[in-house]
């Protein structure tokens, strides 16, 4: 699994898709194309793993566990730089320059505490991602911004977990 430096999710109107792409601390960048489809299934999975903490869910009232995790989430969102723009400093691409169309995913808690994220095509390789869970949230916020910018009308699939301030499309 690479470490992630970087993640971004932008929103681009010629594909109708989002674009997301991630660099790692080995100066490798991963792009992948998410569709309105692929979002409207990944998401609430995410929100779902945040849900299903042992500490979230050994509180005594569903309102006691949504201002639990509204708080982590604007914990996370607060303390994440979303201010730094992507660097686009020369990388290897180990899946190739272009986008590649997602088509799965997994999600698998680990033992430390983390959720692995795997994200693969129909066919061919994809990426193990290890995802703290504050950087879930931050992950998340970035997917609502894109998910303004889209205008995909989701609805209740894609509306955010807790409000918070939407940050810029970069997570550092």
């Amino acid at each position: 699994m690479p470490q992630i430096e970087q993640v971004q999710i932008t929103f681009v109107p010629a594909e109708d898709r989002l674009l997301l792409r991630v660099s790692s601390g080995a100066a490798e960048e991963f792009r992948f194309w998410l569709t309105r489809r692929f979002v409207v299934a990944l998401r609430p999975q995410l929100t779902r793993r945040l849900s299903g903490q042992d500490h979230i869910r050994v509180q005594a009232s569903s309102d006691a566990r949504r201002e639990l995790l509204d708080f982590e989430r604007q914990r996370a969102v607060s303390t994440a730089d979303f201010k730094t723009p992507f660097k686009a400093s020369p990388r290897s691409f180990p899946l190739g320059e272009q986008p590649i169309l997602l088509t799965r995913f997994t999600l698998r808690p680990r033992d430390d505490g983390a959720i692995a994220l795997t994200l693969a095509p129909e066919q061919g390789a994809g990426i193990d991602l290890a995802l703290t869970p504050a950087l879930v949230h931050s992950v998340l916020a970035l997917l609502d911004t894109a998910l303004d910018s889209a205008d995909w009308q989701l609805g209740d699939a894609a509306a955010p977990v807790l409000a918070a301030d939407a940050p810029p499309a970069t997570l550092n």
